[in-house]
């Protein structure tokens, strides 16, 4: 999340503003502490213009090898 934050040029408190959360939820986050509801991981989405698979997608790199 931080990285497409960051590509968009969003400081953290747009980032929030955009989501419909404070600043220190994002912080929260794309540090890992926490984990978004289902709610706000739609808002996230919607705010990226992506879909929801598209947001939790597994890059390949870090995808585990199939049997």
């Amino acid at each position: 999340m931080r990285a497409r934050r960051r590509d968009r040029q969003w400081t953290i408190e747009e980032a929030a503003e955009r989501f419909g959360v404070e600043p220190a939820y994002v912080r929260s986050l794309e540090s890992g502490r926490t984990n978004p509801s289902l709610a706000v991981l739609v808002s996230i989405a919607v705010a990226f213009g992506m879909g929801t698979d598209e947001l939790l997608a597994i890059p390949p790199s870090v995808a585990p090898e199939a049997p």
